[in-house]
């Protein structure tokens, strides 16, 4: 997994809105998100979602300043709280 940052996260209707930073400019970089479902003490479930990003072996040191990600949520989410992970953030979506 490659180092991306992360300048803003919002949750549009059933959509994760992302938008990212990162080095390169030479080639195709991708991004996975990526989901896990627990029950908190309280019995409610969270589901906590992160990036995957694989700046496919790019050397180029252009910075990406921003990049605008969009994934679309299982409607299963609705009840849930939901969180985004990144690095040493923890966004609380809703």
């Amino acid at each position: 997994m490659d180092l991306f940052g992360v300048n803003e996260v919002e949750l549009v209707g059933d959509e994760l809105r992302v938008s990212v930073n990162y080095g390169g400019g030479c080639e195709q970089h991708e991004f996975q998100a990526y989901g896990s479902t627990s029950v908190n003490e309280e019995g409610i479930e969270a589901s906590v979602f992160f990036l995957g990003h694989d700046a496919n072996n790019d050397v180029c040191e252009a910075l990406i300043l921003e990049h605008q990600l969009c994934f679309d949520l299982p409607r299963s989410t609705d009840s849930q709280l939901l969180y985004f992970y990144h690095l040493d953030s923890l966004y609380h979506l809703n």
